[in-house]
Protein backbone atom coordinates (compact mmCIF):
# COMPACT_ATOMS: atom_id res chain seq x y z
CA UNK A 1 0.00 0.00 0.00
CA UNK A 2 2.84 2.37 0.87
CA UNK A 3 4.42 1.71 -2.53
CA UNK A 4 1.17 2.55 -4.31
CA UNK A 5 0.85 5.77 -2.34
CA UNK A 6 4.44 6.69 -3.12
CA UNK A 7 3.87 6.08 -6.83
CA UNK A 8 0.67 8.13 -6.72
CA UNK A 9 2.42 10.99 -4.93
CA UNK A 10 5.31 10.83 -7.39
CA UNK A 11 2.89 11.00 -10.31
CA UNK A 12 1.00 13.87 -8.71
CA UNK A 13 4.26 15.69 -8.08
CA UNK A 14 5.35 15.20 -11.68
CA UNK A 15 2.05 16.53 -12.99
CA UNK A 16 2.17 19.52 -10.63
CA UNK A 17 5.76 20.28 -11.60
CA UNK A 18 4.91 20.04 -15.33
CA UNK A 19 1.90 22.33 -14.97
CA UNK A 20 3.81 24.95 -12.97
CA UNK A 21 6.80 24.81 -15.33
CA UNK A 22 4.70 25.17 -18.49
CA UNK A 23 2.62 28.00 -17.07
CA UNK A 24 5.34 30.08 -15.41
CA UNK A 25 8.86 29.01 -16.42
CA UNK A 26 8.60 27.59 -19.95
CA UNK A 27 10.22 29.76 -22.68
CA UNK A 28 6.72 30.30 -24.11
CA UNK A 29 5.07 31.15 -20.79
CA UNK A 30 4.79 34.87 -21.66
CA UNK A 31 2.83 34.26 -24.85
CA UNK A 32 -0.94 34.88 -24.69
CA UNK A 33 -3.42 32.04 -24.90
CA UNK A 34 -5.65 29.83 -22.74
CA UNK A 35 -3.88 28.14 -19.84
CA UNK A 36 -5.24 24.70 -20.70
CA UNK A 37 -3.58 24.85 -24.14
CA UNK A 38 -0.30 25.84 -22.47
CA UNK A 39 -0.50 22.96 -19.99
CA UNK A 40 -1.35 19.94 -22.15
CA UNK A 41 -1.54 18.73 -25.75
CA UNK A 42 -4.63 16.75 -24.76
CA UNK A 43 -6.67 19.93 -25.25
CA UNK A 44 -5.65 19.94 -28.92
CA UNK A 45 -6.17 16.16 -29.14
CA UNK A 46 -9.69 16.38 -27.76
CA UNK A 47 -10.81 18.92 -30.35
CA UNK A 48 -9.07 17.19 -33.28
CA UNK A 49 -9.59 13.50 -32.50
CA UNK A 50 -12.71 13.34 -30.34
CA UNK A 51 -14.60 16.30 -31.85
CA UNK A 52 -13.34 15.61 -35.35
CA UNK A 53 -10.96 18.27 -36.63
CA UNK A 54 -12.44 21.21 -34.72
CA UNK A 55 -9.25 22.67 -33.25
CA UNK A 56 -8.85 25.04 -36.20
CA UNK A 57 -12.02 26.84 -35.06
CA UNK A 58 -10.85 26.81 -31.44
CA UNK A 59 -7.62 28.48 -32.58
CA UNK A 60 -9.64 31.02 -34.56
CA UNK A 61 -11.55 31.88 -31.37
CA UNK A 62 -8.24 32.17 -29.48
CA UNK A 63 -7.13 34.82 -31.96
CA UNK A 64 -10.36 36.75 -31.45
CA UNK A 65 -9.80 36.70 -27.71
CA UNK A 66 -6.02 37.00 -27.37
CA UNK A 67 -4.84 38.66 -30.59
CA UNK A 68 -2.78 37.66 -33.64
CA UNK A 69 -0.20 35.56 -31.75
CA UNK A 70 -1.27 32.78 -29.37
CA UNK A 71 0.16 29.72 -27.67
CA UNK A 72 -1.94 26.81 -28.93
CA UNK A 73 0.05 23.92 -27.43
CA UNK A 74 2.69 23.73 -24.70
CA UNK A 75 5.43 23.94 -27.35
CA UNK A 76 3.68 25.64 -30.27
CA UNK A 77 2.78 29.18 -31.31
CA UNK A 78 0.19 30.15 -33.91
CA UNK A 79 0.21 33.47 -35.76
CA UNK A 80 -2.69 34.89 -37.76
CA UNK A 81 -1.09 37.89 -39.44
CA UNK A 82 -0.17 38.16 -43.13
CA UNK A 83 2.77 40.42 -42.29
CA UNK A 84 4.53 37.50 -40.60
CA UNK A 85 4.30 35.14 -43.58
CA UNK A 86 7.55 36.26 -45.20
CA UNK A 87 9.40 35.84 -41.90
CA UNK A 88 8.18 32.35 -41.14
CA UNK A 89 7.99 30.99 -44.69
CA UNK A 90 11.06 32.68 -46.10
CA UNK A 91 12.15 31.97 -49.66
CA UNK A 92 15.82 32.32 -48.74
CA UNK A 93 17.61 28.95 -48.91
CA UNK A 94 20.13 30.26 -46.38
CA UNK A 95 17.48 30.71 -43.68
CA UNK A 96 16.67 27.20 -42.54
CA UNK A 97 13.06 26.25 -41.98
CA UNK A 98 12.06 22.74 -41.00
CA UNK A 99 8.73 21.04 -40.48
CA UNK A 100 7.66 20.78 -36.87
CA UNK A 101 6.85 17.32 -35.56
CA UNK A 102 3.05 17.82 -35.61
CA UNK A 103 2.56 16.94 -39.29
CA UNK A 104 5.60 14.65 -39.34
CA UNK A 105 4.08 12.46 -36.63
CA UNK A 106 0.87 12.26 -38.62
CA UNK A 107 2.81 10.79 -41.54
CA UNK A 108 4.85 8.43 -39.32
CA UNK A 109 8.28 7.32 -40.57
CA UNK A 110 7.71 8.27 -44.16
CA UNK A 111 10.22 8.70 -46.97
CA UNK A 112 8.49 11.39 -48.99
CA UNK A 113 9.69 14.94 -49.49
CA UNK A 114 6.55 16.23 -47.76
CA UNK A 115 7.42 14.46 -44.53
CA UNK A 116 11.12 15.35 -44.57
CA UNK A 117 12.06 17.44 -41.55
CA UNK A 118 15.72 18.24 -42.20
CA UNK A 119 16.14 21.44 -44.21
CA UNK A 120 19.06 20.26 -46.36
CA UNK A 121 17.63 16.81 -47.11
CA UNK A 122 14.34 18.42 -48.04
CA UNK A 123 16.14 20.79 -50.42
CA UNK A 124 17.84 17.86 -52.17
CA UNK A 125 14.62 15.87 -52.48
CA UNK A 126 12.68 18.87 -53.71
CA UNK A 127 15.39 19.79 -56.21
CA UNK A 128 14.96 16.36 -57.80
CA UNK A 129 11.21 16.94 -58.26
CA UNK A 130 11.05 20.67 -58.99
CA UNK A 131 11.75 20.44 -62.74
CA UNK A 132 8.72 18.21 -63.34
CA UNK A 133 6.36 20.72 -61.76
CA UNK A 134 7.76 23.92 -63.22
CA UNK A 135 5.31 26.10 -65.12
CA UNK A 136 6.96 25.20 -68.44
CA UNK A 137 6.88 21.43 -67.88
CA UNK A 138 3.30 21.50 -66.62
CA UNK A 139 2.36 23.26 -69.86
CA UNK A 140 3.70 20.25 -71.73
CA UNK A 141 1.05 18.18 -69.93
CA UNK A 142 -1.69 20.01 -71.82
CA UNK A 143 -2.48 16.98 -74.06
CA UNK A 144 -2.85 14.74 -70.98
CA UNK A 145 -5.11 17.22 -69.18
CA UNK A 146 -7.21 17.84 -72.29
CA UNK A 147 -7.52 14.11 -72.94
CA UNK A 148 -8.75 13.66 -69.37
CA UNK A 149 -11.24 16.51 -69.84
CA UNK A 150 -12.55 14.83 -72.99
CA UNK A 151 -12.96 11.58 -71.07
CA UNK A 152 -14.80 13.37 -68.25
CA UNK A 153 -17.17 15.07 -70.72
CA UNK A 154 -17.79 11.69 -72.35
CA UNK A 155 -18.72 10.18 -68.98
CA UNK A 156 -21.03 13.13 -68.29
CA UNK A 157 -22.85 12.45 -71.56
CA UNK A 158 -23.35 8.86 -70.44
CA UNK A 159 -24.64 9.92 -67.04
CA UNK A 160 -27.07 12.29 -68.77
CA UNK A 161 -28.60 9.33 -70.63
CA UNK A 162 -29.05 7.47 -67.35
CA UNK A 163 -31.08 10.40 -66.00
CA UNK A 164 -29.94 9.97 -62.39
CA UNK A 165 -28.26 12.49 -60.07
CA UNK A 166 -24.47 12.27 -60.28
CA UNK A 167 -21.97 12.79 -57.46
CA UNK A 168 -19.27 14.99 -58.96
CA UNK A 169 -16.75 14.76 -56.12
CA UNK A 170 -15.79 11.22 -57.11
CA UNK A 171 -15.78 12.16 -60.79
CA UNK A 172 -13.40 15.05 -60.13
CA UNK A 173 -11.16 12.85 -57.98
CA UNK A 174 -11.04 10.32 -60.80
CA UNK A 175 -10.09 13.01 -63.32
CA UNK A 176 -7.34 14.57 -61.21
CA UNK A 177 -5.90 11.17 -60.29
CA UNK A 178 -5.83 10.16 -63.95
CA UNK A 179 -3.75 13.25 -64.75
CA UNK A 180 -1.14 12.89 -62.01
CA UNK A 181 -0.95 9.11 -62.46
CA UNK A 182 -0.24 9.50 -66.18
CA UNK A 183 2.51 12.01 -65.44
CA UNK A 184 4.01 9.95 -62.65
CA UNK A 185 4.00 6.52 -64.31
CA UNK A 186 2.64 6.70 -67.83
CA UNK A 187 -0.13 4.49 -69.13
CA UNK A 188 -2.33 2.73 -66.57
CA UNK A 189 -5.98 1.89 -66.04
CA UNK A 190 -7.79 5.20 -65.75
CA UNK A 191 -10.27 5.88 -62.98
CA UNK A 192 -12.66 7.59 -65.39
CA UNK A 193 -12.80 4.38 -67.42
CA UNK A 194 -14.05 2.41 -64.42
CA UNK A 195 -17.80 2.03 -63.97
CA UNK A 196 -17.72 3.61 -60.48
CA UNK A 197 -14.71 5.89 -61.17
CA UNK A 198 -12.69 3.87 -58.62
CA UNK A 199 -14.98 4.99 -55.78
CA UNK A 200 -13.73 2.31 -53.35
CA UNK A 201 -10.22 3.75 -53.48
CA UNK A 202 -11.41 7.31 -52.95
CA UNK A 203 -13.56 6.24 -50.01
CA UNK A 204 -10.47 5.37 -47.98
CA UNK A 205 -8.91 8.72 -48.88
CA UNK A 206 -11.78 10.78 -47.45
CA UNK A 207 -10.23 12.85 -44.63
CA UNK A 208 -11.39 11.90 -41.14
CA UNK A 209 -10.47 12.65 -37.54
CA UNK A 210 -8.32 9.51 -37.31
CA UNK A 211 -5.82 11.32 -39.56
CA UNK A 212 -4.88 13.33 -36.44
CA UNK A 213 -4.07 10.25 -34.37
CA UNK A 214 -0.42 10.19 -35.41
CA UNK A 215 0.16 13.71 -34.11
CA UNK A 216 -1.29 13.03 -30.67
CA UNK A 217 -0.77 9.30 -30.14
CA UNK A 218 2.33 8.52 -32.17
CA UNK A 219 3.44 5.43 -30.24
CA UNK A 220 0.04 3.80 -30.68
CA UNK A 221 0.02 4.52 -34.41
CA UNK A 222 3.58 3.21 -34.85
CA UNK A 223 2.57 0.04 -33.01
CA UNK A 224 -0.44 -0.42 -35.28
CA UNK A 225 1.61 0.31 -38.39
CA UNK A 226 3.94 -2.56 -37.50
CA UNK A 227 1.17 -5.10 -36.97
CA UNK A 228 0.81 -7.87 -39.57
CA UNK A 229 -1.43 -6.80 -42.43
CA UNK A 230 -3.97 -9.53 -41.62
CA UNK A 231 -4.37 -8.14 -38.09
CA UNK A 232 -4.64 -4.58 -39.41
CA UNK A 233 -7.39 -5.64 -41.80
CA UNK A 234 -9.36 -7.08 -38.89
CA UNK A 235 -9.02 -3.82 -36.96
CA UNK A 236 -9.47 -1.49 -39.94
CA UNK A 237 -11.09 -3.38 -42.85
CA UNK A 238 -10.64 -0.49 -45.29
CA UNK A 239 -6.86 -0.71 -44.90
CA UNK A 240 -6.83 -3.57 -47.41
CA UNK A 241 -7.59 -1.15 -50.26
CA UNK A 242 -4.77 1.16 -49.20
CA UNK A 243 -2.37 -1.76 -48.74
CA UNK A 244 -3.19 -2.90 -52.26
CA UNK A 245 -2.54 0.62 -53.54
CA UNK A 246 0.90 0.72 -51.88
CA UNK A 247 1.75 -2.77 -53.13
CA UNK A 248 0.93 -1.65 -56.66
CA UNK A 249 3.14 1.45 -56.31
CA UNK A 250 6.11 -0.58 -55.06
CA UNK A 251 5.60 -3.03 -57.93
CA UNK A 252 5.57 -0.16 -60.42
CA UNK A 253 8.84 1.21 -59.04
CA UNK A 254 10.45 -2.22 -59.27
CA UNK A 255 9.06 -2.67 -62.77
CA UNK A 256 10.62 0.60 -63.90
CA UNK A 257 13.93 -0.42 -62.36
CA UNK A 258 13.90 -3.76 -64.18
CA UNK A 259 12.63 -2.44 -67.53
CA UNK A 260 15.06 -2.57 -70.44
CA UNK A 261 13.32 0.17 -72.40
CA UNK A 262 11.88 3.49 -71.30
CA UNK A 263 8.30 4.40 -72.27
CA UNK A 264 7.50 7.08 -74.81
CA UNK A 265 7.32 10.49 -73.17
CA UNK A 266 8.82 11.65 -69.90
CA UNK A 267 7.32 10.28 -66.69
CA UNK A 268 8.42 11.37 -63.26
CA UNK A 269 9.37 8.03 -61.76
CA UNK A 270 11.10 6.66 -64.84
CA UNK A 271 13.31 9.74 -64.69
CA UNK A 272 13.90 9.47 -60.94
CA UNK A 273 14.79 5.78 -61.03
CA UNK A 274 17.29 6.40 -63.84
CA UNK A 275 18.68 9.59 -62.26
CA UNK A 276 22.04 10.06 -60.55
CA UNK A 277 20.47 10.48 -57.11
CA UNK A 278 22.19 8.46 -54.37
CA UNK A 279 21.01 4.86 -54.20
CA UNK A 280 19.63 5.49 -50.70
CA UNK A 281 17.24 8.01 -52.27
CA UNK A 282 16.08 5.56 -54.93
CA UNK A 283 15.00 2.60 -52.84
CA UNK A 284 11.63 1.11 -53.70
CA UNK A 285 10.27 2.05 -50.28
CA UNK A 286 11.29 5.71 -50.48
CA UNK A 287 10.16 6.27 -54.06
CA UNK A 288 6.94 4.40 -53.33
CA UNK A 289 6.28 6.74 -50.41
CA UNK A 290 6.98 9.72 -52.68
CA UNK A 291 4.58 8.35 -55.28
CA UNK A 292 1.85 7.79 -52.69
CA UNK A 293 1.97 11.40 -51.48
CA UNK A 294 2.13 12.71 -55.04
CA UNK A 295 -0.91 10.74 -56.20
CA UNK A 296 -3.05 11.50 -53.16
CA UNK A 297 -2.04 15.15 -52.77
CA UNK A 298 -2.48 15.66 -56.51
CA UNK A 299 -5.99 14.24 -56.42
CA UNK A 300 -8.21 15.23 -53.52
CA UNK A 301 -7.19 18.85 -53.03
CA UNK A 302 -7.82 19.92 -56.62
CA UNK A 303 -10.97 17.81 -56.85
CA UNK A 304 -12.52 19.50 -53.81
CA UNK A 305 -11.85 22.93 -55.35
CA UNK A 306 -13.44 21.84 -58.64
CA UNK A 307 -16.55 20.73 -56.75
CA UNK A 308 -16.74 24.06 -54.92
CA UNK A 309 -16.47 26.04 -58.16
CA UNK A 310 -19.16 23.91 -59.79
CA UNK A 311 -21.49 24.55 -56.86
CA UNK A 312 -21.03 28.33 -56.91
CA UNK A 313 -21.47 28.63 -60.67
CA UNK A 314 -24.66 26.56 -60.70
CA UNK A 315 -25.98 28.39 -57.63
CA UNK A 316 -25.38 31.78 -59.28
CA UNK A 317 -26.72 31.76 -62.88
CA UNK A 318 -25.70 35.40 -63.43
CA UNK A 319 -22.08 34.64 -62.58
CA UNK A 320 -22.15 31.56 -64.80
CA UNK A 321 -23.68 33.62 -67.62
CA UNK A 322 -20.80 36.09 -67.43
CA UNK A 323 -18.26 33.26 -67.43
CA UNK A 324 -19.88 31.56 -70.42
CA UNK A 325 -19.72 34.79 -72.43
CA UNK A 326 -16.02 35.03 -71.64
CA UNK A 327 -15.51 31.38 -72.62
CA UNK A 328 -17.50 31.73 -75.85
CA UNK A 329 -15.23 34.57 -76.93
CA UNK A 330 -12.07 32.63 -76.09
CA UNK A 331 -13.32 29.26 -77.41
CA UNK A 332 -15.68 29.98 -80.34
CA UNK A 333 -16.09 26.30 -81.24
CA UNK A 334 -17.81 24.41 -78.41
CA UNK A 335 -16.23 21.17 -79.64
CA UNK A 336 -12.69 22.55 -79.34
CA UNK A 337 -10.79 21.86 -76.14
CA UNK A 338 -9.34 24.94 -74.42
CA UNK A 339 -5.66 25.85 -74.61
CA UNK A 340 -3.83 26.75 -71.41
CA UNK A 341 -2.25 29.90 -72.81
CA UNK A 342 -5.66 31.22 -73.86
CA UNK A 343 -7.18 30.45 -70.45
CA UNK A 344 -4.48 32.49 -68.73
CA UNK A 345 -5.93 35.57 -70.44
CA UNK A 346 -9.48 35.18 -69.06
CA UNK A 347 -9.88 37.51 -66.05
CA UNK A 348 -13.22 36.23 -64.74
CA UNK A 349 -12.28 32.55 -65.01
CA UNK A 350 -9.09 33.14 -63.06
CA UNK A 351 -10.83 35.33 -60.49
CA UNK A 352 -13.36 32.55 -59.86
CA UNK A 353 -10.55 30.03 -59.42
CA UNK A 354 -8.62 32.25 -57.01
CA UNK A 355 -11.72 32.93 -54.94
CA UNK A 356 -12.46 29.20 -54.70
CA UNK A 357 -8.87 28.49 -53.69
CA UNK A 358 -9.16 31.20 -51.03
CA UNK A 359 -12.38 29.95 -49.45
CA UNK A 360 -11.86 26.22 -49.94
CA UNK A 361 -8.17 25.39 -49.50
CA UNK A 362 -7.54 21.70 -50.05
CA UNK A 363 -4.87 21.47 -47.34
CA UNK A 364 -6.33 22.85 -44.11
CA UNK A 365 -3.82 21.72 -41.49
CA UNK A 366 -1.60 24.10 -39.55
CA UNK A 367 1.57 24.73 -41.53
CA UNK A 368 3.89 24.34 -38.54
CA UNK A 369 7.55 25.24 -39.02
CA UNK A 370 10.58 25.75 -36.83
CA UNK A 371 13.64 27.92 -37.32
CA UNK A 372 16.49 25.79 -35.90
CA UNK A 373 19.20 28.46 -36.07
CA UNK A 374 17.54 31.73 -35.10
CA UNK A 375 14.94 33.35 -32.90
CA UNK A 376 11.98 34.78 -34.79
CA UNK A 377 10.72 38.24 -33.94
CA UNK A 378 7.05 39.20 -34.12
CA UNK A 379 5.67 42.66 -33.40
CA UNK A 380 2.01 42.84 -32.47
CA UNK A 381 0.35 45.58 -34.56
CA UNK A 382 -2.13 46.74 -31.91
CA UNK A 383 0.43 47.89 -29.33
CA UNK A 384 3.85 47.30 -30.89
CA UNK A 385 4.77 44.65 -28.32
CA UNK A 386 7.73 42.50 -29.38
CA UNK A 387 7.55 38.71 -29.02
CA UNK A 388 10.74 36.69 -29.37
CA UNK A 389 10.01 33.13 -30.50
CA UNK A 390 12.95 30.93 -29.42
CA UNK A 391 14.85 28.95 -32.06
CA UNK A 392 13.44 25.44 -32.44
CA UNK A 393 9.91 26.43 -31.41
CA UNK A 394 7.00 25.21 -33.49
CA UNK A 395 5.26 28.14 -35.19
CA UNK A 396 2.30 27.75 -37.51
CA UNK A 397 -0.14 29.61 -39.71
CA UNK A 398 -3.30 28.18 -41.28
CA UNK A 399 -4.85 28.73 -44.71
CA UNK A 400 -8.52 28.65 -43.60
CA UNK A 401 -7.80 31.51 -41.18
CA UNK A 402 -5.35 33.63 -43.20
CA UNK A 403 -7.49 33.32 -46.33
CA UNK A 404 -10.46 34.77 -44.44
CA UNK A 405 -8.62 37.51 -42.57
CA UNK A 406 -10.79 40.63 -42.39
CA UNK A 407 -7.76 42.94 -42.51
CA UNK A 408 -7.13 41.75 -46.08
CA UNK A 409 -10.51 40.60 -47.40
CA UNK A 410 -13.77 42.54 -47.19
CA UNK A 411 -16.73 40.22 -46.52
CA UNK A 412 -14.25 37.37 -46.10
CA UNK A 413 -16.85 34.58 -45.88
CA UNK A 414 -18.60 35.53 -49.13
CA UNK A 415 -17.74 34.09 -52.54
CA UNK A 416 -16.87 37.27 -54.45
CA UNK A 417 -14.61 36.71 -57.48
CA UNK A 418 -14.95 40.42 -58.27
CA UNK A 419 -12.50 41.21 -55.47
CA UNK A 420 -9.67 39.90 -57.69
CA UNK A 421 -10.90 41.86 -60.70
CA UNK A 422 -10.98 45.06 -58.66
CA UNK A 423 -7.70 44.41 -56.84
CA UNK A 424 -5.44 41.84 -58.59
CA UNK A 425 -2.76 42.40 -55.94
CA UNK A 426 -4.89 40.40 -53.51
CA UNK A 427 -3.62 37.17 -55.03
CA UNK A 428 -0.23 37.67 -53.37
CA UNK A 429 -1.90 37.04 -49.99
CA UNK A 430 -3.33 33.66 -51.00
CA UNK A 431 -1.99 31.06 -48.57
CA UNK A 432 -3.71 27.98 -50.02
CA UNK A 433 -0.46 26.55 -51.42
CA UNK A 434 1.54 27.70 -48.38
CA UNK A 435 4.66 29.83 -48.93
CA UNK A 436 8.42 29.61 -48.85
CA UNK A 437 10.79 26.79 -49.69
CA UNK A 438 8.16 24.18 -48.78
CA UNK A 439 5.38 25.69 -50.88
CA UNK A 440 3.10 23.19 -52.61
CA UNK A 441 5.09 21.44 -55.32
CA UNK A 442 2.10 20.87 -57.59
CA UNK A 443 0.45 24.30 -57.57
CA UNK A 444 1.06 24.97 -61.29
CA UNK A 445 -0.46 21.61 -62.18
CA UNK A 446 -3.44 22.19 -59.89
CA UNK A 447 -4.09 25.60 -61.39
CA UNK A 448 -3.93 24.35 -64.98
CA UNK A 449 -6.32 21.51 -64.15
CA UNK A 450 -8.76 23.95 -62.55
CA UNK A 451 -8.63 26.24 -65.59
CA UNK A 452 -9.03 23.44 -68.11
CA UNK A 453 -11.78 21.44 -66.42
CA UNK A 454 -13.91 24.45 -65.48
CA UNK A 455 -13.54 26.04 -68.92
CA UNK A 456 -14.24 22.77 -70.72
CA UNK A 457 -17.31 21.87 -68.68
CA UNK A 458 -18.96 25.28 -68.68
CA UNK A 459 -18.18 26.07 -72.29
CA UNK A 460 -20.42 23.10 -73.02
CA UNK A 461 -22.99 23.22 -70.20
CA UNK A 462 -25.26 26.01 -69.03
CA UNK A 463 -27.35 25.98 -65.86
CA UNK A 464 -30.80 24.38 -66.16
CA UNK A 465 -33.59 26.97 -66.32
CA UNK A 466 -36.87 25.53 -64.96
CA UNK A 467 -38.84 28.43 -66.45
CA UNK A 468 -38.04 27.30 -70.00
CA UNK A 469 -39.96 24.53 -71.72
CA UNK A 470 -36.94 23.90 -73.93
CA UNK A 471 -33.32 24.52 -72.97
CA UNK A 472 -30.83 26.12 -75.36
CA UNK A 473 -28.35 23.26 -75.03
CA UNK A 474 -26.89 20.80 -72.50
CA UNK A 475 -27.50 21.85 -68.90
CA UNK A 476 -26.53 21.06 -65.32
CA UNK A 477 -28.72 21.45 -62.24
CA UNK A 478 -27.77 21.11 -58.59
CA UNK A 479 -29.50 18.21 -56.86
CA UNK A 480 -30.05 18.48 -53.09
CA UNK A 481 -26.81 20.43 -52.75
CA UNK A 482 -26.19 23.53 -50.64
CA UNK A 483 -23.12 25.55 -49.82
CA UNK A 484 -22.64 23.40 -46.73
CA UNK A 485 -21.72 20.55 -49.08
CA UNK A 486 -18.57 22.40 -50.16
CA UNK A 487 -17.85 24.57 -47.10
CA UNK A 488 -15.18 23.57 -44.63
CA UNK A 489 -16.66 22.10 -41.45
CA UNK A 490 -13.50 20.50 -40.08
CA UNK A 491 -9.76 20.22 -40.57
CA UNK A 492 -8.65 16.62 -40.99
CA UNK A 493 -5.38 17.56 -42.72
CA UNK A 494 -7.52 18.26 -45.79
CA UNK A 495 -10.88 20.02 -46.04
CA UNK A 496 -13.90 18.16 -44.63
CA UNK A 497 -17.57 19.01 -45.04
CA UNK A 498 -20.30 18.35 -42.48
CA UNK A 499 -20.92 14.75 -41.46
CA UNK A 500 -23.42 13.17 -43.81
CA UNK A 501 -22.73 15.46 -46.76
CA UNK A 502 -22.93 13.70 -50.11
CA UNK A 503 -20.91 16.38 -51.83
CA UNK A 504 -21.92 18.18 -55.01
CA UNK A 505 -24.62 16.29 -56.87
CA UNK A 506 -26.06 17.36 -60.20
CA UNK A 507 -28.59 16.35 -62.83
CA UNK A 508 -27.14 16.40 -66.35
CA UNK A 509 -29.47 17.00 -69.30
CA UNK A 510 -28.76 16.86 -73.04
Amino acid sequence: MNTIWLLALALLGYVAFTVIYRLYFHPLSKFPGPKIAAVTTLYNAYHDVVRGGQYVWVVEEMHRQYGPIVRTRPDTIHVNDHKFVETLYTQSPKMRRERFYTLLYTMQDHGSMLSTRDHDLHRRRRAALNPYFSHANVRRLEPVINDTLANLLHRMEGWAREGKPVGMNVAFRAATKDVIQAYAFGEAERCLDMEDCNAAFFDIMIPQSSFHMGTHFRSLMLFMANLPLAVMQLLVPRIAVFAGFMKELYARIDGIRDAKEDPEGKTIFHELVKSDMPLSEKTTKRLGDEAMVMLIAGTDTTASTLAAIMYHLLADPKLLGRLRKELETAIPDVNTLPTASKLDELPLLNAIIREALRLYPGATHRQDRLAPDEDLIYQRPSDGKIFTIPAGTGVGMTAPLLNRHSDVYAQPDDFLPERYLENPALQKHLFTFSKGTRQCLGMHLAYQELQTFIAGIFRKYDVYDPTKTEQDGPTLELFETTRADVAMAADCINIVQYKGSQGVRIVIRH
